[in-house]
């Protein structure tokens, strides 16, 4: 008689998208830390690991991260003195066994692992003092991916952001909450286990007006507001990727950052996984789509007149090519889109001008300068659109 499969210890497709996302962003953003001659250290929490080895072979986010630091060093061959701490922890003995013994089996020299099995509540008195301390040549990475969201805390997230070298990952049941909040705020002797939901609504959103707390609102809207709420009033970038597990139910990753780099390199993770919107992960269609090459143009054209009328409405005032960086990222578009935009507008509108802010006179043609090379130095031109 064949062996019943427990769901719970296979990998299901949304925890491989899940996981797709979280070994993008480390090939994209841990590269470019280990290659800097300024970064030292680079240490990232998984704070709730879960499984290292799935029973079909799946593997969890211990694993990809550490297999991924393998790859970052050979693939691009790295010879400095960055060094890398993985600190693993989760409350099931079992679980934690499970990724120590693949860590054992698959040693390498790239990074220092440190293995917990701890309740959360005993895992933060060791590593905020670490994340509160973080010197300048150190930056963090926090991957929480919760059973649940209970011990997900505003307070908490603000003390992992507030050293300003800190990046958080979290992972949240987006379907789950959307559809238990109105239970979970109208009553407040409703039942206990509405608890945790009723004081994640009431910190994020404290205003009995906003949306989340009149109605239901569907949950890519609730994701939506739950990203806008993680920039705690622009104090940070943040942004989320949609990820589905059914047509009924799907769930969310949320990025917080205090950099604009590490923003653009999330950026760049959700546009390599989702090309037509930088959205999510929806499923597969069973029988295909016969018409899948028209929408992927059809996503692309629509993609591009939204970031032109977004620029257009920005240029109506000049602005340099640092400030163009920053509005292009904060709505979650990259560089290489805005430069196509700027392009058409320098070929077919002639009230567009890019003038070089050093000699006054027009800019080469083409030239944007939209980098974080750039951004970081003084501005180099000026665009406007006289009216």
């Amino acid at each position: 008689m064949a062996k019943k499969v427990d769901v719970k210890n296979t990998m299901q497709i949304h925890s491989r998208a899940k996981v797709d996302f979280y070994k993008t962003y480390l090939e994209r953003y841990v590269a470019i830390l280990c290659q800097s001659p300024y970064i030292r250290h680079i240490r990232i929490y998984d704070v709730f690991c879960g499984m290292g080895i799935y029973e079909d072979g799946g593997k969890g986010s211990p694993v990809v991260a550490y297999d991924t630091i393998k790859g970052i060093y050979e693939a691009h061959n790295i010879m400095n003195n960055t060094e890398i701490t993985l600190v693993v922890n989760d409350k099931s003995e079992t679980r934690i066994a499970k990724v120590k013994e693949y860590f054992d089996s698959n040693k390498h020299s790239y990074c220092t692992v440190r293995p917990y099995n701890l309740e959360i509540g005993q895992l933060l008195p060791i590593i905020l003092p670490e994340i509160h301390n973080t010197p300048n040549d150190t930056r963090n990475l926090v991957f929480i991916d919760p059973y649940g969201y209970k011990d997900i805390k505003k307070e908490l997230l603000l003390e992992l952001m507030e050293n300003g070298y800190t990046e958080v990952i979290l992972f949240l049941p987006i379907s789950h909450m959307q559809r238990f909040t109105n239970a979970a705020i109208q009553d407040e002797d409703a039942i206990i286990q509405y608890e945790p939901l009723r004081d994640f609504v009431h910190s994020f959103f404290p205003d009995t007006n906003h949306p989340i707390r009149q109605s239901t609102v569907k949950a890519k809207d609730y994701i939506h507001y739950v990203a806008d709420a993680l920039k705690f009033n622009d104090t940070f970038f943040a942004t989320s990727y949609y990820i589905e597990r059914d047509k009924a139910n799907c769930f969310a990753l949320f990025f917080m950052s205090s950099n604009i780099f590490g923003f653009e390199k999330i950026l760049e993770s959700k546009w390599a996984l989702d090309e037509e919107h930088g959205g999510g992960f929806k499923l597969p269609e069973a029988t295909g789509n016969l018409f899948e090459e028209e929408f992927a143009l059809e996503a692309k054209n629509d993609n591009a007149r939204r970031l032109k009328s977004i620029l257009e409405e920005a240029l109506k005032s000049p602005h340099t090519n640092n400030e163009i960086y920053e509005i292009v990222l904060r709505n979650e578009f990259l560089p290489k889109h805005a430069n196509e935009v700027l392009r058409e507008l320098q070929q077919n509108n002639p009230h567009f001008s890019v003038i070089n802010i050093a000699s006054g006179k027009s800019a080469r043609k083409n030239s944007f300068y939209l980098s974080y090379p750039h951004y970081k130095e003084a501005p180099i031109v000026k665009m406007h659109i006289e009216l």
